[in-house]
C-alpha cells in the first residue's frame, strides 16, 4: 500500500504540474503536429522524421520529462537572497547552529538539486515559425525525393490563449514519376565493360518509381562493384546521374555518367582512365608498434608470397595466422578481401590494432601491408556482483580470471578462472549456524579456444575459413555447500562454432558431459519441507489405526522421514491394504526423493542454429531465431555396463542419463529509435527421456519464473500445469513462454517498460509422480498458461543496464474457475525482480 500510495502521489504531482511554467507570455508550447497527405492524416514514422520541432516526449500520455524540468526553480539564487533578506533571523540561526561553511553547503545542495532537475528533464518546446517553415521545406523535399515532383505543401500555426499551440501541415503530392529510358556515358572502357557484365543487377530499371534513394543505392552498388574488381583508385564522386523529365507523361529519362580518374601532378589537375590493380605481394608485421616503427626487423620469413616481419622472434605460426588473411598474392585488389581480413584478425582477440595499407609499385601492382599490434600475452581480470532470488536471498560472488593469448603460437586463447560465492539462503532448513552468509560455492574452470576446427576429419570444404570457425575445450568443477542438497559437479566440453553468413551461426557440442554428485542427501526433507509436512500428516492418519514403531521418531518426538518411508513400504505391515491412498502418496514422495538425490552422468551431444539479422547492439528493429537439438547418452550408454541392482547402465556406479531435448526461441523487435521499442519473445522446449532414464535429470529439466522469465512468479514456484502442490522446486519436461514488452525512455538514462508474460511447464513423460493436472493434454492444456503483467524501471550505464521489474499475477491457472483472473493482482502478491541487462 505504501508503494501504491507513492506511485499515486507521483502521478498526482505530474498531473498537477503547470506545463507552461517556463513559457513566456509571448511564447507558445508546441503540443501537437498534424500531417495530412492527400486528405489523409499520415501515420508514417518516416514522414514524421522530417519534423524539425516536435512536442515534448510523452510517457503514458503525459510529458513527464517536461514536468521534471518544471520542478526546478530557475530563480533559485534570486529567491534565496530574498529569503535571506525576508527572514534574517532564520539565516543567522542556520549559520550559528551549524557554521557559515555548512550553511553555504546547504545552499549549494539545494542549488545542485535544481540544476539536476534541469539537466535530466526536458525544456519546453517553444513554437518557432522559422522551424515550421524549414519543416515544410523538409517535407516537400522528402516527397520530391520519393518521385512526387509536383508536391505542394501548406502549413498553419494555431496559437491558443493558454500558451499552447499546434501546427498543421497539409501536403498534396500530385502524381508520381517513373523511370523511362536508362543510358550510360562511362569514359573508361574497362569500367564500361565491368558495368555491362553486371548490368542486370542495376537498381535503376525502366518502369520503377523515381526515388532518390534508388540512385544513392545504385551509386553505392557501382562503387562496391568496381572496388571489388581491381579498380583500387575508384571514387564514388566519379558517379553522376542526369534526369530529363517529361512533364505530361510523368516519366524521366536517366543518364549515368562515370568520369575518368582525377589526379594532381606538378600543380596541374588532369584526368586519366581508371586501371585494374593487382596485389603482387603481402607484408605482415606481426609486432608493429609506433615507437619501434623505424627500428630494424630482425626476423624476416617468406612463405608462398607472404613476407612476415618481427622485431624479435616470430611469435605467430605463419601457416595458422594466414587462416585469417584473405588477401592473396597475384590477385585482383578487392575491398571485400581487406575488410574480411581486418574482421578476422580482430576476431582472434590477439591484436589491439589491425591496420591494412596498400602501396603502389610499378606495372599497376600493389603491395598490401598488414600491421598487427598484439595485446599483452597475459591479462588478469576480476569482477564481483550481487545476486538475489527466492532460492538465494542475497549473494556476493567474485571471479578471478587469467588469460594467456597465443598459447601455442596459433592465436589460441587459454583462460583460467576461479570463482567463489557466499549466499544467504533461507530455504535450507538444515542450517544450524546463525551467520548471515550461511552457504557458499566454489569452482574453477580452464578453457582453450582455437581459431579453427580441430577434428580428425577435414572440414575445410564445408566450413570455410571465412566462416570464423572456432574450437573450444573446457574443463570445470564446482562445489556447493548448503545450496540445495550440496553438489559437486565436473564438466567437460568440446564444442565447435562458425558463422556461415552475416546472420547465421552454428554451434556443435561434440560432448558436453556433466557429472553431478549430491553430497547432502540426508537433508532432503529439511530442504523440501513440504514433503516432510505431507509425511507428518500421513503418519497422523495411519497412527489412528496402526501402531507406528518408536524408531520412526527422534528423541524430541519428530518423525524420521526415511525410517517412516521404510516402515510404510514394508509389505508385511498391511499398510498397502489398509491405507492405499497414504501408501501411494508415500511411494510418490520416495520416488521424487530418489530422482532429485540421484547422482547422474549427463553426456550431451547437441547442435544449435542461430539466425540474427541485427546490424549492431543499438539496432532495435530485427529478428532473432534459435533452435537447439540435444541428445544425452546416445553413444555413451554403449560404453556403460548394466547394473544388477538398478537394472540401469552405469559408469562407475553412476547411471547414464538418456533423453532428447529441443528448444526453439523466436524474438522480434520493432523500434524506430534506441529509446522506444516493442519486443516480443516466444519459447518452446521439449525433453523426452528414453532407454536408461524414466525422467529428465533435475538439473536439465525445465522450470519457470524469475527475472528473465515469467516475472510475476518466483523461480521454481509455478507448475507443472494447474497443480499448486507447495513443492519448493517445480520442474517439467515441456515449457511454453511468451513475452511482450514495450520499452521507452523516461528521462535521460532512466528507461521504463510495460510487459505481459505468459507461460507454464508441464510433464509429458509417463511418470506416475505427476497428477493429471500437471500433464500436457494437447490444446486442452492451453487453459493452464499463467499470465503475468507489470512494469519496470531500468538505468542505462552504457556498459550494462540495471533493471527492476515488478510483476503482478494476472491469471492463475491453479485457482478455482471463478477466481483465476486478477484474484491476486495487487502489490501484496507482486514479485520484485532485480536483474542485469534486458530480460530478452
Amino acid at each position: 500500500m505504501i508503494l501504491f500510495a507513492f506511485f499515486g502521489f507521483l502521478l498526482l504531482s505530474f498531473s498537477s504540474c503547470n506545463a507552461v511554467k517556463y513559457v513566456a507570455d509571448n511564447e507558445h508550447l508546441l503540443i501537437k503536429n498534424t500531417i495530412t497527405v492527400n486528405n489523409k492524416k499520415n501515420v508514417d514514422n518516416e514522414v514524421s522524421d522530417y519534423l524539425i520541432q516536435r512536442p515534448n516526449r510523452l510517457v503514458a500520455g503525459m510529458p513527464i520529462a517536461l514536468h521534471f524540468y518544471n520542478w526546478g526553480n530557475k530563480d533559485f539564487l534570486t529567491d534565496y537572497e530574498k529569503w535571506k533578506d525576508s527572514f534574517p533571523g532564520k539565516e543567522k540561526f542556520l549559520t550559528k547552529t551549524f557554521s557559515e561553511k555548512q550553511a553555504r553547503g546547504f545552499r549549494n545542495a539545494k542549488y545542485n538539486i535544481n540544476q539536476w532537475f534541469f539537466k535530466n528533464g526536458e525544456a519546453p518546446v517553444i513554437l518557432d515559425s522559422t522551424k515550421t517553415k524549414l519543416t515544410a521545406q523538409n517535407l516537400q523535399q522528402h516527397f520530391i525525393n520519393e518521385g512526387y515532383f509536383r508536391t505542394k505543401i501548406k502549413f498553419k500555426e494555431n496559437r491558443k490563449n493558454n500558451k499552447r499551440a499546434t501546427v498543421e501541415y497539409t501536403i498534396s503530392t500530385g502524381k508520381i514519376f517513373h523511370l523511362d529510358t536508362i543510358s550510360t556515358n562511362i569514359k573508361t572502357p574497362i569500367l564500361d565493360s565491368i558495368f555491362e557484365t553486371h548490368k542486370n543487377k542495376s537498381l535503376i530499371q525502366k518502369g520503377k518509381i523515381f526515388k532518390y534513394s534508388y540512385f544513392e543505392e545504385e551509386a553505392d552498388r557501382i562503387t562496391k562493384l568496381y572496388r571489388n574488381s581491381g579498380i583500387y583508385h575508384f571514387s564514388r564522386n566519379s558517379i553522376g546521374f542526369d534526369a530529363d523529365s517529361t512533364a505530361n507523361s510523368f516519366k524521366s529519362n536517366i543518364l549515368l555518367n562515370i568520369d575518368d580518374r582525377i589526379i594532381e601532378a606538378n600543380d596541374s589537375i588532369f584526368r586519366i582512365p581508371y586501371a585494374i590493380k593487382n596485389v603482387s605481394k603481402i607484408e605482415i608485421y606481426t609486432d608493429y608498434s609506433f615507437n619501434r616503427k623505424d627500428e630494424k626487423y630482425n626476423t624476416v620469413l617468406n612463405r608462398n608470397g607472404y613476407t612476415f616481419y618481427a622485431h624479435d622472434s616470430l611469435k605467430y605460426n605463419p601457416k595458422l595466422l594466414l587462416n585469417s588473411v584473405f588477401i592473396e598474392p597475384k590477385s585482383l585488389y578487392k575491398d571485400s578481401n581487406r575488410d574480411l581480413t581486418r574482421k578476422h584478425l580482430r576476431g582472434l582477440q590477439n591484436f589491439r590494432l589491425v591496420d591494412i595499407q596498400y602501396q603502389e609499385i610499378a606495372n599497376d601492382s600493389l603491395v598490401a601491408k598488414i600491421y598487427l599490434t598484439p595485446y599483452k600475452k597475459y591479462s588478469f581480470a576480476t569482477n564481483a556482483e550481487l545476486t538475489h532470488s527466492n532460492v538465494k536471498q542475497l549473494g556476493v560472488s567474485g571471479k578471478i580470471s587469467i588469460l594467456n593469448r597465443n598459447t601455442f603460437k596459433g592465436s589460441e586463447i587459454l583462460r583460467l578462472s576461479v570463482q567463489g560465492s557466499f549466499f544467504n539462503t533461507s530455504r535450507d532448513a538444515a542450517l544450524k549456524d546463525d551467520s548471515f552468509f550461511n552457504a557458499w560455492e566454489f569452482g574453477g574452470d580452464i578453457s582453450l579456444e582455437i581459431p579453427r576446427i580441430l577434428f580428425p576429419l577435414n572440414t575445410d570444404k564445408f566450413i570455410l575459413k571465412s566462416m570464423s570457425p572456432k574450437t573450444q575445450f573446457t574443463l570445470g568443477t564446482s562445489y556447493q555447500k548448503n545450496i540445495g542438497l550440496d553438489k559437486r559437479k565436473f564438466t567437460g566440453i568440446i564444442d565447435y562454432n562458425w558463422q556461415s553468413s552475416r546472420t547465421n551461426k552454428h554451434k556443435v557440442e561434440l560432448i558436453n558431459a556433466q557429472y553431478i554428485s549430491n553430497l547432502n542427501k540426508e537433508s532432503y526433507f529439511d530442504i523440501y519441507s513440504s514433503e516432510f509436512n505431507d509425511l507428518t500428516a500421513i503418519s497422523e492418519v495411519i497412527a489412528e489405526t496402526t501402531t507406528i514403531p518408536s524408531n520412526n521418531y527422534d528423541i524430541d518426538g519428530n518423525l524420521i522421514p526415511d525410517n517412516f518411508i521404510d516402515f510404510i513400504t514394508n509389505s508385511t505391515n498391511g499398510i498397502q491394504t489398509s491405507n492405499p491412498v497414504e501408501y501411494n502418496s508415500v511411494q510418490n514422495i520416495q520416488k521424487r526423493k530418489n530422482i532429485i538425490t540421484e547422482d547422474a552422468l549427463v553426456p550431451v551431444f547437441s547442435y544449435e542454429f542461430t539466425y540474427n539479422n541485427s546490424l549492431n547492439y543499438k539496432d532495435n528493429d530485427f529478428t532473432f531465431f534459435r533452435a537447439r537439438i540435444a541428445n544425452s547418452g546416445g553413444i555413451t550408454s554403449f560404453l556403460a555396463k548394466k547394473s544388477e541392482n538398478s537394472g540401469k547402465r552405469e559408469i562407475r556406479g553412476t547411471p547414464v542419463a538418456q533423453y532428447f531435448k529441443t528448444d526453439f526461441e523466436f524474438k522480434r523487435f520493432w523500434g524506430n529509435s534506441s529509446d522506444n521499442a516493442l519486443a516480443f519473445r516466444s519459447l518452446i522446449g521439449i525433453a523426452i527421456p528414453y532407454g536408461n532414464s524414466d525422467d529428465i535429470p533435475f538439473s536439465r529439466s525445465y522450470f519457470i519464473g524469475g527475472a528473465n522469465d515469467l516475472r510475476a512468479w518466483k523461480i521454481y514456484d509455478l507448475g507443472p500445469g494447474s497443480i499448486q502442490n507447495g513443492l519448493e522446486y517445480n520442474v517439467g519436461s515441456l515449457k511454453l513462454l511468451t513475452s511482450l514488452e514495450y520499452r521507452f525512455k523516461i528521462i535521460n538514462s532512466v528507461k521504463g517498460a510495460l510487459f505481459i508474460d505468459a507461460g507454464n511447464i508441464w510433464d509429458i513423460t509417463n511418470t506416475d509422480l505427476t497428477e493429471s493436472e500437471g500433464k500436457f493434454h494437447g490444446f486442452k492444456s492451453i487453459k493452464d498458461i499463467a499470465v503475468g503483467s507489470g512494469f519496470g524501471v531500468r538505468y542505462d550505464f552504457n556498459f550494462l543496464v540495471l533493471r527492476l521489474d515488478l510483476g503482478f499475477k494476472t491469471y492463475e491457472p491453479y485457482l478455482s474457475n471463478e477466481n483465476k483472473w486478477f484474484n491476486n493482482f495487487n502489490f501484496g502478491h507482486a514479485v520484485w525482480n532485480i536483474g542485469i541487462n534486458y530480460p530478452f
